[in-house]
């Protein structure tokens, strides 16, 4: 063999070997990239049962006369009782908000066949008083006492309480951290399954707060005293052989 066919030969060798090595090491790459990527994606829930720390009461009430000034007289002694009434519960005043009387004039109220020439108008008042108070348990027990203000002879209309918690803030950090712990703790258990390592946290995600009532998630109108708080985060964890 001549001197330049056996260059030759070894030149092709280590280029072979090294085409051979480059394709090894891209492999081993391609599997450790691979690897790299594997993760699982986890929720994590948490719930807390709260109790609202905030209430508004609005109480409205009405009066009809046929005389417009007796009508205006009525409506604002009912005003007046309200006011004392919740005053004799224990609120200050200062958290009350009145509502401005409005008069209306009914012509059909004492005979709806009748025609407007003919009859003569009933007029019809109407005014309330809206409450705002921290001092929640205080409005429970004054609810339950509406029944007062009709012995005193004013017409209620409309009684709500609506209840709120206002303090998410507070409660939010430890939450999360609960919430997290918890998507941990199903991904850790999704590793064990499939006989991987659980590692570093890939990507995260917080769900929205929602507050509902404790019994009803349809808590429209804040009837519930007692509040459900809860938030789902979203967790993503790489795997490891």
């Amino acid at each position: 063999m001549s001197t330049t066919t056996s260059r030759t030969w070894i030149s092709a060798v280590i280029l072979s070997l090294g085409f051979i090595i480059a394709a090894y090491v891209l492999a081993q790459a391609a599997v450790t990239f691979k690897n790299f990527n594997r993760y699982v994606e986890v929720r994590g829930l948490d719930e807390r049962i709260v109790k609202s720390d905030k209430a508004v009461w609005n109480i409205v009430f009405s009066a009809s006369d046929p005389n417009l000034q007796a009508s205006y007289r009525y409506i604002a002694d009912s005003q007046q009782k309200v006011i004392n009434f919740l005053k004799q519960q224990g609120f200050d005043e200062k958290a009350f908000q009145i509502q401005s009387i409005s008069v209306n004039e009914d012509f059909y109220a004492g005979n709806p066949s009748a025609s407007q020439e003919n009859n003569k108008p009933t007029y019809r008042a109407r005014a309330g008083v809206t409450l705002s108070t921290n001092d929640v348990d205080k409005v429970i027990a004054a609810v339950q006492k509406t029944s007062d203000l009709v012995d005193l002879g004013v017409i209620v209309t409309e009684s709500t309480a609506s209840y709120y918690f206002t303090q998410l803030n507070s409660i939010k950090p430890e939450m999360l951290l609960q919430a997290t712990a918890n998507a941990k703790e199903a991904a850790n258990t999704f590793a064990v399954n499939t006989q991987s390592k659980l590692a570093k946290i890939r990507h995260a995600s917080q769900g929205v707060f929602s507050i509902t009532g404790a019994d009803n998630d349809n808590d429209y109108n804040n009837a519930s005293i007692m509040k459900k708080v809860r938030v789902v985060t979203s967790v993503e964890f790489f795997l490891q052989d």
